[in-house]
């Protein structure tokens, strides 16, 4: 990898309006402020745009002014470097800004402020058929592209058989790409950037459009580029992707970096914002607050604690760790061997259950205010967002005394999964999106036989 950055992004900003009316009057305001005004009486924006388009930094003051009215920051004050030979991706949530970053990488947007330099051909697949030319057909587009690149006749030609064998399309190559399908688009688009080989590549989240098996060659061909000297900037919501492909990763939110390092640590911090997240969007669904009561004509439960093992209420815990949830009641009656059960449910699925009616442990009799805590020591729970539900049913397990009620929710953050090996490629994204609960396990591979050239 060198050290060379092939791309250099600055402090760079981008506004919108979200009037196109707004937008066209508010681009002849400042022509008319640049040509007919002193420079110290023109907009501090365009005084940011025109900083830019002399290669100078923009003055921070001019990012920082206000916006006008509809306008908003898409991009704002972003920075980040790709060498060669490094993969770098963007991850973030709709509308943060990942997009709107690459078109002003690859000059489909200008900066608001701010500068982006690039270092070698850049090729860009942010749409399906960006760059192909309708009317013409996909051999005559694949030359038009190589030729844009700067390529030779003679260097296309030579890589045309590698090409039209990846896009898969050898039967339409001469049928003008308008009638092709969303996913020939796709797979000629991707086939030309990853053989004419640019020296800087942009690839935005349109891989997702192909199939399975396309979607298998992409992610093969970009680690074979990952080995050169190509440098790649990625967007993808998959954050299996992420971390298997990219060495560094930066996050965005609203536009601005949440947070940028090795593409490992900052999917396990998106992903533990996203466990959060969801928890709260539980509980406000719920009515607020980390407490819920259930109520029937038998009980009132007035509190549903998550506890650490010291006893401090809190409902975020590690990997691993103890916890416990005490529940604060009243039984309105007297109540002879109550069976209380607890329901820890992820993303809709039952987990697991702590049921008096399996282990028949019960209080022989409750009457008036009381508390029950149920401890898990040492759970095997994976980081998610959990939703508590109790129920209570009466000495025979017969009847509700009170029906299933969500009572209280917790999260298990990615603190403590150091505990489990991770080597493997999708290690971290699995672990914290593709399981609910690990369990410890050993391979046997003695009685594999080895072909004779793996000896």
């Amino acid at each position: 990898m060198s050290s060379e950055p092939a791309i250099r992004v600055e402090r760079l900003s981008k506004k919108f309006a979200r009037s196109l009316k707004k937008a066209m009057a508010y681009g002849l305001v400042d022509i008319a402020r640049v040509a007919f005004l002193p420079r110290r009486a023109r907009s501090p924006q365009f005084a940011a745009r025109v900083a830019d388009a002399a290669s100078a930094p923009a003055p921070a003051a001019d990012v920082a002014e206000g916006l006008r009215p509809s306008e908003f920051w898409a991009v704002r004050d972003v920075s980040f470097e790709v060498r060669s030979g490094e993969c770098l991706g963007l991850i973030g949530a709709n509308g943060a800004g990942k997009s709107t970053i690459f078109k002003i990488m690859s000059g489909i947007y200008g900066p608001t402020s701010g500068r982006v330099e690039i270092r070698g051909r850049l090729s860009a697949l942010i749409e399906v058929g960006a760059g192909f030319h309708p009317m013409l057909s996909g051999r005559e587009n694949i030359y038009i592209s190589g030729a844009v690149l700067g390529m030779t006749t003679a260097q296309i030609e030579k890589k045309y058989e590698q090409i039209v064998d990846f896009s898969g399309v050898r039967d339409f190559i001469d049928m003008p790409v308008k009638f092709y399908s969303s996913g020939m688009h796709v797979r000629l688009g991707f086939a030309v950037l990853a053989y004419l080989e640019p020296e800087v590549l942009l690839i935005d989240e349109i891989l997702a459009v192909g199939d399975m098996e396309f979607q298998k060659k992409c992610i093969d061909r970009i680690n074979e580029m990952r080995q050169s000297r190509m440098a790649i900037a990625l967007v993808s919501h998959s954050l299996y992707r992420i971390e298997s492909l990219c060495h560094r990763a930066v996050w965005l939110d609203h536009g601005k970096v949440v947070l940028s390092g090795p593409a490992r640590d900052v999917v396990r911090a998106y992903r533990d914002r996203q466990i959060l997240l969801s928890a709260d969007e539980a509980r406000a669904k719920q009515g607020g607050g980390a407490a819920a009561v259930a109520e029937s004509p038998f009980f009132t439960v007035h509190r549903a604690d998550p506890l650490h093992e010291d006893g401090r209420a809190d409902a975020r815990f590690a990997f691993g760790e103890t916890l416990a949830i005490r529940l604060a009641f009243t039984a309105k009656q007297r109540i002879e061997r109550p069976l209380f059960n607890l329901a820890f449910v992820a993303a809709g699925v039952r987990v697991l259950e702590t049921s008096m009616l399996v282990d028949g442990q019960a209080p022989e009799c409750v009457e008036g205010p009381g508390e029950l805590v149920v401890r898990l020591p040492a759970p095997r729970l994976l980081p998610n967002a959990y939703t508590v539900e109790l129920f209570i049913r009466n000495r025979e397990g017969m009847v509700d005394l009170i029906d299933t009620q969500t009572v209280t929710h917790f999260t298990i953050t990615s603190d403590g999964l150091e505990a489990i090996p991770q080597a493997g490629p999708y290690a971290l994204g699995h672990l914290m999106h593709g399981n609910i609960v690990h369990q410890p396990y050993e391979w046997d591979l003695s009685r594999i036989r080895q072909p004779e050239e793996a000896r």
